[in-house]
């Protein structure tokens, strides 16, 4: 994939998006991402439609969860949150980005526990690595890569250029919820709208309207 489509997938996930869950297998590394700011085409009009999407790592794919966790004994976070025994994590805002070596390397530098999930080797493996997403979550992090990158929802593998039009019609969607909102047009509550508030109305998402206006 593009480094601008990528860029594009980092602000849907990051916005108010959690990491969710992440498995491996094979050379296949995935990590799970929910309330992504990507339209769900799948669900009623007025219905919520973030997506939940895996970002999926393939050929010589590697990983390493970050923490600064004093040793413990019994089952550590990682597992148990394979295991769904812990919550959602949620993403930083903007602290997930894809394809920035000096990102990855500062995020690396501000944990002081490395733990491979998959095949890494320190800053080596991040010079040599084709892709890579590094990230910080509530006071964890990540760094995942591999030559290959393929991105799956419910409905099957995006198509590159679906991302970038799938983002813009979630914010459409976000536009018109906000106009609609406290009107007898409103659509189904949605907390990643809800979260998501209008601020200046010459954004470049796009203008709305005042909250109960009918106005454009």
């Amino acid at each position: 994939m593009e480094k601008g489509t990528l860029d594009i997938l980092a602000e849907a996930i990051s916005d108010v998006g959690s990491w969710q869950w992440w498995y491996t297998v094979k050379d296949m590394f995935q990590m799970e991402f929910r309330d992504v700011e990507l339209y769900d085409t799948s669900t009623p009009e007025k219905g919520p439609h973030s997506s939940t999407i895996a970002v999926r790592f393939f050929d010589n794919s590697f990983a390493v969860f970050l923490d600064n966790r004093e040793e413990e004994s019994g089952k550590k976070w990682y597992d148990r949150f394979y295991d769904d025994e812990i919550p959602l994590i949620q993403v930083e805002p903007y602290e997930l980005v894809f394809d920035d070596v000096d990102y990855a390397k500062k995020v690396l530098d501000g944990f002081k526990n490395r733990i491979s999930m998959k095949d890494f080797e320190g800053i080596g493996t991040l010079s040599s690595a084709k892709h890579i997403l590094a990230a910080k979550c509530e006071g964890v992090g990540f760094i995942v890569g591999g030559d290959v990158i393929k991105v799956v929802g419910k409905n099957g593998e995006y198509a590159e250029e679906e991302i970038e039009s799938l983002a813009k019609q979630w914010w459409e969607y976000w536009r018109n919820y906000w106009r609609c909102r406290k009107t007898k047009d409103a659509y189904e509550e949605d907390w990643v709208c809800e979260v998501t508030i209008p601020v200046n109305p010459d954004d470049s998402k796009g203008e709305y309207c005042e909250e109960g206006s009918d106005s454009e």
